[in-house]
Order: structure tokens, then sequence, then C-alpha cells
């Protein structure tokens, strides 16, 4: 029943005895609380189908149905509803049968109208405090539902063949416990939603999902990262702090972009595969840890080992499980569906009356290579709908085009999609003087991911300027 803090709950009186059903009710009622009364507990039972009651007083000695039956039928058909039984005085062991068996409470005869009083409101905080509990669980259980929507495999848009093999070999991994995967995919094309929806519908989901950034710690502060430390065990560990190996325990550890991180690290984390335990920087003990790791590159990691730049024994660790993300390019069929995503999505979002595109925009961006996959195309999507004036998004709306002529001009047909990302790159670092996070909004792509790119091509140790 949905009550507010001040409403005072329904009460119902059972007894055979005129007097008594009568006292008490007038009673109740002049503390001002709704209150009907009741000769027999099957008379309670037959109003029970049209209205309930939020606490029920009850005789115990009552002839047909005594106390202890309508107790245990309303226990068993009306759980919220709170019973207190009047007792005969002294007789302590139908008191304690009482409570035994469910009721909220009891008070004995002669019925003194202050213990009632007490009673009813003992009574009363506690059904209020059970609502609110009820309440706050009910909130928990529409966030929980809402994450698990969030993360679930549906959330993986597309029906192309393509895709569709990725939902299969998720589906496959959720009835497992593999302790690792390895998810490849270029940028862009949603490996860490892959990730979660690996988690979420796994046997762990109700343990954590703990995201690290590979590419974004530096190194000098990746074993403490992953760790965690001991107080004292270099200059700023002021206190102790566990790592994310830990913080995973349960549940599952995403390492993000493992290709770009050091051999020193890549070393540590096999040994933490193969034992199962980790040691906090300064610290002796060792901790069992029960996580599984799911890892994720857009790198050839097969030629990074033939680089020496990363470790061949923990590749054979980590793809025991490879789910490998195609491009967008290859899975053309998905990019309408994609579209109309996402067109909704910010629609509601920004408020805005955009309800679809021009005859010729969907098979235009259909047409377009998106080098940023879905990423890429979320943000051109996001835009139009910021640019859109109408109800229908037109090709003007989908700024697409170069912004940067100059580069434009000196690409041929003969050039691949990773010389005119890097072309197109230089000529961002160029006009904003090396700062990456200006040329990373000139790009419309993250921070990270210009690192990423400016390592990928050689050229971030020209980069004078970070912010």
């Amino acid at each position: 029943m949905d009550k507010n803090d001040n409403e005072l709950p329904s009460i119902a009186v059972v007894d055979d005895e005129p007097v008594i059903r009568r006292t008490v009710a007038e009673f109740l009622r002049d503390q001002e609380y709704p209150v009907r009364t009741f000769e027999s507990g099957r008379d309670l039972i037959e109003s029970f189908a049209n209205e309930a009651a939020d606490i029920v007083i009850s005789d115990i000695k009552m002839p047909g149905m005594d106390g202890f039956e309508l107790l245990r039928y309303l226990c068993e058909n009306h759980p919220t509803t709170e019973v207190v039984l009047i007792t005969a005085y002294g007789d302590m062991k139908n008191a304690v049968r009482a409570l035994r068996e469910g009721a909220f409470d009891f008070f004995t005869k002669p019925i003194k109208l202050s213990e009632l009083m007490m009673s009813i409101e003992r009574t009363r905080r506690f059904h209020q405090l059970r609502r609110e509990k009820d309440h706050y669980r009910n909130q928990l259980q529409k966030l929980s539902r809402d994450t698990e929507n969030q993360y679930s495999i549906d959330r993986i848009i597309g029906s192309s063949g393509a895709i569709n093999q990725v939902k299969k070999l998720i589906t496959t991994l959720q009835d497992t416990d593999a302790t690792t995967v390895l998810v490849v995919g270029e940028s862009g094309t949603g490996k860490e939603l892959v990730a979660r929806a690996i988690h979420h519908g796994s046997r762990r989901s109700l343990g954590p999902f703990v995201s690290v950034n590979c590419t974004a710690i530096p190194e000098t502060l990746i074993e403490s990262e992953l760790y965690g430390h001991e107080k004292g065990a270099f200059t700023d560990a002021k206190e102790r702090r566990k790592g994310q190996f830990e913080l995973a325990d349960g549940g599952t550890l995403f390492l993000d972009e493992i290709g770009d991180m050091s051999l020193t690290a890549q070393a540590k984390v096999l040994r933490t595969i193969e034992e199962r335990e980790v040691r906090r920087v300064g610290g002796t003990k060792r901790i069992a840890i029960n996580t599984r790791i799911v890892s994720a590159t857009n790198k050839n990691l097969p030629q990074a080992i033939s680089e020496s730049s990363f470790r061949e024994d923990l590749y054979y660790r980590l793809n025991t499980f490879v789910v490998y993300i195609p491009p967008l390019r290859r899975r053309p069929d998905d990019i309408r569906t994609l579209c109309e995503h996402f067109l909704h999505h910010y629609a509601v979002e920004m408020r805005k009356e955009v309800r679809g595109f021009a005859a010729e925009v969907l098979d235009y961006l259909i047409a377009q290579p998106f080098p940023g996959n879905v990423r890429e195309l979320k943000n051109v999507i996001e835009r139009a709908v910021i640019m859109c004036k109408g109800t229908c998004i037109e090709r003007e709306d989908l700024l697409l085009q170069n912004p940067f002529p100059e580069a434009r001009r000196e690409i041929d047909g003969n050039l691949d999609l990773h010389e005119m990302e890097q072309k197109m790159i230089e000529e961002a670092m160029e006009r904003v003087e090396g700062n990456q996070v200006r040329a990373a909004a000139l790009l419309g792509i993250s921070r990270d991911a210009l690192r990423r790119r400016l390592q990928s091509y050689g050229l971030l140790g020209s980069v004078l300027k970070e912010d």
C-alpha cells in the first residue's frame, strides 16, 4: 500500500465481544485512525477481497476461526498486514507463540487503552519503516534492471552476419567462466560495450566491473594502479590502497588497450594470471583473487610480438577466447540501424523534434568508410541533430567534410585510410602548435585516441604540448 509518511494506517479490530470491539474502535477513531470492526476472522477475510487493512488487532480465543488461524492466513496471503493479538492476562505461552508465528505485537486483557496505543504506535513505526525499505529495494531493483539493460547484449546494435557472430560469441562466454578473454577491434568499434555485455550476462554479474585504460596510466604508476600499495610504500603513499585486481575480485577486470602496456607491466600481469594472486607495492602478503580478465586491443598483437613490443607468453594467456569486432566498413548493413538508434537517442536528449533522415542521407552515410567506426558515426549523428533546424536531417547537417582542405588537395585516390588519417592529424597538430587537447577537439576524437594515433604514426616524440 502506497501511503505517505503522515497518513495513518488503516486498522481492523476482530473480536467476538461487542463491548471490546466498540471500546477499541471508538478509542482509535478518537485518535483519527480509520477503523473497521469484525465479529469473526471469516468476516475479516471476506472484507479483504475488497479492502485490506494495514494493521489487524485480533483476539486469540474466538469461536470458529481463532486468532492463530487468522494470523497464519494473513501471513500467507497478506504479508504486508501487521497483526497484533490480544491474549489473556498472564498467558505468556500464547504470547510467545504469537510472536513466533508472525504477529508483530501482543497485549493482554483486560485491555488498557494506554498499552493499546503504545502497541499501535510500535506497529505503525515498523509498518512505515518496512514501506521505506520496500521502496528503496524497488528502487535498487529498478536501478539494477536499468544497468543490466544498459549493458546487456541487446545494446549491441546491428543485425548483420558479422555482428550476429559477435553476439553469439558473447552468449557462449556468458555460459562459461573462462578466466581470460581477448576483445580485438579497431578504435571506436565498441570493445568496452562488448566487455560489459560479457560481464553483465555472466555468473559474475553481481560482482564489480572495473575498467582500466592502459594507455592513460603512466608507466611509473601502472604497478600501483593495478596492484595497490601499502602505506609508506613510496613518498605519496599516505594510506593503504587496493589495486584494480583486488577491486575486481569476484567480477571482471577490463584492461583496455593492453597492447599499449609496457613490457615490464606485461610481465607482472602474466604472473598474476598464472598465480591468481597479487601483492601490493611495499607489501609482503599474497592476496588470492578470483577475477575474470577481459583485455582489449586495436593492435595486431602477433605483429607486435614480432617487433618485440608484446610478450608472446602473455598473448597466449590472454587469447583463451577471442572476440573479434569487425569495423563498421565491413558491416554497412548495420549503419542504417545505428543511425536511427543514435538519432532517437540524441533527439530525446536534446529535446528536439528530429524524426528522421532525408531520402539521400542514409544512402550517403552507408557509403562512407568511417575510419573511427561506431564512435565516429555516433558523433556525426550527434552533430547532425544539433545542426538540424527542422524535423529531418539533411545532407548539409552532417558535417562530414574534411576540415583540412589543404590536406584534402594533397590526397589522391591511391592513398589508403591510414595515410589520410596521418595527414589530417599532422595538419591538426600544426594548426594548434602541438596542443594535443585542442587537436583532439578539432579532430572530434578523445585525447587518448589522439595519443594512440600519434604513437602508432611515430609522431608522439615530436609533440611538445599536451594541454
